[in-house]
């Protein structure tokens, strides 16, 4: 969940106990485990098998008290009436409604009567529209931490693994999907001998901060600026990257200091597809 921080109450000089706060007050461990169906819970963005991941974060505890306690240091107590009046915004996927909907029921405790704002998913132009206006004070998105062309089918008959654009597929019911080569190699699926998936280079973390979260990236939909995070993630793009020790420690930084001035809420990881 992304925080808009041109708002005042994300970006103005007491914005940090606010969006701290309402990092406490989501139960992200049981929307993880009740609707997600999956049991980990994130601490910082970079996903915790990524290089970079930053494995000493302990994230935030799921704490109403304290978040109610910071909102009324920050100047928000619950009957506030800017808290009755923020948005979020979010498509139409079953799980993503769900989910909205108990992030509704979580910060009303905080006395915020939370706004749903719906887009379809198949409405990629209206989504991208609204996602850029800055019209709204959070929304829902996810993000793809591995490339696109890491993901393989399997063919549960013959126990070969084909590439997405193989002619080869099996039919839907036959398919099992792997997140990566050694992933479905570990199945004891084989590499079809004739499309010949093929392993792909490791997706690099910095693909997905510095498109997010540099001041001039290309999705930054929360509008967070941090000259700290931009000159570590300038330096990391510059790097080669055989330098593999040198970028994960400035990777590690990256994911702290997101941690520690939240421009989101990190929800969920999906682990397998």
């Amino acid at each position: 969940m992304g925080f808009n921080m041109a708002k005042d109450i994300f970006g103005d000089k007491n914005s940090l106990l606010v969006r701290k706060a309402f990092n406490m007050a989501i139960d992200r461990a049981w929307i993880a485990k009740n609707i997600v169906g999956d049991p980990a819970v994130p601490t910082g963005i970079i996903p915790p098998t990524m290089m970079g991941a930053n494995t000493s974060l302990k994230g935030y505890p799921f704490d109403p008290a304290l978040a109610k306690e910071l909102m009324r240091k920050a100047g928000y107590p619950t009957s506030d009436m800017r808290l009755k009046q923020l948005t979020l915004l979010h498509t139409d996927g079953e799980k993503t409604v769900e989910i909205a909907k108990w992030i509704k029921r979580y910060l009303i405790k905080l006395g915020v009567d939370l706004q749903l704002v719906q887009v379809r998913f198949s409405d990629t132009a209206s989504w991208a529209r609204e996602l850029k206006s800055g019209k709204y004070h959070m929304f829902l998105m996810g993000y793809k931490a591995e490339l696109f062309n890491q993901i393989f089918i399997g063919d549960k008959n013959t126990k070969l693994f084909h590439a997405l654009d193989c002619p080869r597929i099996p039919s839907a019911e036959a398919q099992e999907f792997f997140g990566g080569y050694d992933e479905a190699a570990s199945a004891g699926y084989r590499p079809d001998e004739i499309c010949k998936p093929v392993k792909k280079e490791e997706a690099d973390a910095s693909s997905i901060l510095l498109p997010l979260f540099h001041s001039d990236g290309n999705v930054n939909f929360t509008f967070y600026s941090n000259s700290r995070v931009d000159s570590l993630l300038d330096q990391i793009e510059q790097m080669d990257k055989e330098l593999k020790a040198a970028r994960a420690a400035k990777l590690k930084e990256v994911d702290r200091l997101l941690l520690e001035d939240p421009p989101t809420v990190n929800i969920f990881y999906i682990t397998k597809l």
